[in-house]
């Protein structure tokens, strides 16, 4: 895989999870508190002006709900 494809789908991911978060009514402060990142980094994140890590990517869906490998498998078919 290449580099610009692994951004392309991390994308996705964020994209996803951004989806996700909305349609269960979850706010980013909620996000915040429960992973102990900033609503700043969330919001850096979501708009894609930040990078995150697996483990960001992991505490974020674990805090909305969903999981992971299920919202990297939808961002590859996209």
């Amino acid at each position: 895989m290449e580099r610009n494809e692994a951004e392309i789908i991390t994308q996705k991911v964020v994209a996803l999870l951004k989806k996700e978060r909305n349609n269960r009514h979850i706010t980013k402060l909620y996000v915040s508190q429960e992973t102990g990142l900033s609503r700043t980094a969330i919001t850096l994140i979501e708009n894609n002006q930040n990078s995150p890590t697996l483990r960001t990517l992991l505490m974020i869906a674990n805090c909305i709900g969903v999981d992971l490998k299920e919202i990297i498998a939808q961002a590859e078919q996209l």
